[in-house]
This record gives structure tokens, C-alpha cells and sequence, in this order.
């Protein structure tokens, strides 16, 4: 399981670098030191990520619980509906959390991070202060341990979530009517780019992960420009420079008291 999810964020990330360098927004050289940065921070973070599904596994086993015993099954949901009502599940919990993450300023701390990258491009999507990724399975977990729904599909949510959000955050330049058709059921590039905006009107918007289905319930979701973002300003107002995007950086930012909303 370790082995195909990091195999799985392997190919995911390959791919996307390799589209950004033939159908890119932006024109810009490989920044190699910002993605050994980002990079290197997923490193800290993804042992979190990829135990997660195994936690909850043992957490199962731990508790005797079988999938069998869960609300799905006493709700009589059959399986392929536990699948659905799993990837549903899980996207409204990331949806929200991601909501009360630049709500609530003790967790605006910790997501800072991730927007305070200055570029966007696939390395983005594995930005993420390790006690970010800490927070969200102690979200979730608890919620999943009284469903009890099939293991496999906490997985493969968590595969597809992978996929989505490497894609999402691609430096892409896809057709209008491309993109156009496919933010109806899944977050594109420049769905997902106007929330990586500096302004905050719109980095308080299109916060789905997967689906934004949830941006469209919540009216959370906000207009797309034509150009697909390309002039928008991307991260924070503060931590531009090289001291704060350094690794040692990222990793002590949400320590850091800055004065405006951006930062602190």
C-alpha cells in the first residue's frame, strides 16, 4: 500500500511537470531549488499522508471493528454505495477543514504554508507543514471509525485526492472549453489557481478538493477569469523572500507572528 501510494504521487507528479512543459500558463525555467524545497517538505509530511489509511486499518482491527459493523452496513448501503458515499464523505471533510483552515487562525497558520509558495505548479500540491497533515487525520479518522466503511475506498480517496490535486495545481494552460467542462465535476488548474490568488476575496474561494460540487452547494466558488489566471499575483502578501522560502523557513512559519492576515 506504501509502495503504490508513493508510486502513484511518482507518476502523478511526472506527469503534470511533463504537460507544464509543453502546454504551460506561464513560461517560466524549471525552478529545481523551489521543488527540492517543496518537495523535500512533502518528505516530512507524507508519513502522515500515507499512514493514514493504515492507521485507520489498524484502528479497525484494534477496536474489532469489521467494515460490516459500521452505520453504512447497519444503514444497509451496499457496497458500491459505501465506495460513493466514502469519496463523498471524505471530500466534505477536506472541504470543510479547508474552510475553518483560513477561518480559524491557529490552522491559517499551518495552511499558510502551502499558499505562501510564490509559484504554482504540480510541486504545490505536496507542499504541506506536516502538522497540517497531522491535523486532518485526527479530523478524520474518528468520523470514519464509526462509519466503518470499506478500507479499500478510504484508499482510493486518498489515491484520487493524489491525482486531483497534483493536476490542480499544474502550471497548465488547458482549452477554455476544456476546463470549463471539466471544473462541472472535478477541480482544474484554473478552478484551483483563482484560490492560490494573493487577494484574499479570492483565496477565501474554490476550496474543494476533488469535487467542486461542495464550492457550488456552499457558494463558495468564484468566477474564473478568462485567461485562465495568468495575471493573477500567486501566494501571500508576506514571506516572498528567500529566508521564509527556505525549508527551515516553511517549517517554522506558523511559529511566526506576522502582522496581516496573510502571514500570521
Amino acid at each position: 500500500m506504501i509502495q503504490l501510494y508513493i508510486g502513484t504521487a511518482v507518476i502523478c507528479l511526472t506527469a503534470v511537470l511533463f504537460l507544464e512543459s509543453v502546454f504551460p500558463l506561464l513560461s517560466t525555467p524549471a525552478p529545481l531549488r523551489r521543488w527540492m524545497r517543496n518537495l523535500g517538505l512533502s518528505a516530512l509530511s507524507i508519513g502522515v499522508i500515507v499512514l493514514f489509511p493504515l492507521l485507520f486499518w489498524a484502528l479497525l482491527r484494534m477496536l474489532q471493528i469489521a467494515p460490516g459493523d459500521g452505520r453504512f452496513a447497519l444503514w444497509n448501503v451496499p457496497v458500491w454505495g459505501q465506495w460513493l458515499a466514502t469519496f463523498l464523505l471524505m471530500d466534505a471533510i477536506a472541504y470543510a477543514l479547508h474552510r475553518l483552515s483560513h477561518a480559524l487562525p491557529w490552522l491559517w497558520r499551518l495552511h499558510a504554508v502551502h499558499h505562501s509558495d510564490i509559484e504554482l505548479d504540480a510541486t504545490t500540491a505536496h507542499r504541506h507543514h506536516p502538522l497540517e497533515s497531522l491535523v486532518a487525520a485526527v479530523v478524520t479518522l474518528p468520523v470514519l471509525l464509526v462509519l466503518a466503511p470499506p478500507p479499500d475506498a478510504v484508499f482510493g480517496y486518498s489515491l484520487l485526492a493524489l491525482a486531483v490535486s497534483t493536476f490542480s495545481h499544474g502550471n497548465l494552460r488547458l482549452p477554455i472549453a476544456l476546463d470549463a467542462a471539466l471544473r462541472r465535476v472535478v477541480v482544474t488548474p484554473a478552478f484551483h489557481r483563482l484560490h492560490h490568488s494573493a487577494l484574499r476575496a479570492q483565496t477565501d474561494s474554490n476550496y474543494a478538493t476533488v469535487f467542486p460540487l461542495f464550492d457550488y452547494l456552499m457558494r463558495s466558488n468564484s468566477a474564473i477569469p478568462d485567461d485562465g489566471g495568468s495575471r493573477l499575483r500567486i501566494g501571500l502578501e508576506v514571506r516572498r523572500d528567500a529566508s521564509s522560502q527556505s525549508l527551515a523557513g516553511m517549517l517554522l512559519a506558523p511559529f511566526r507572528l506576522d502582522r496581516r492576515r496573510n502571514g500570521n
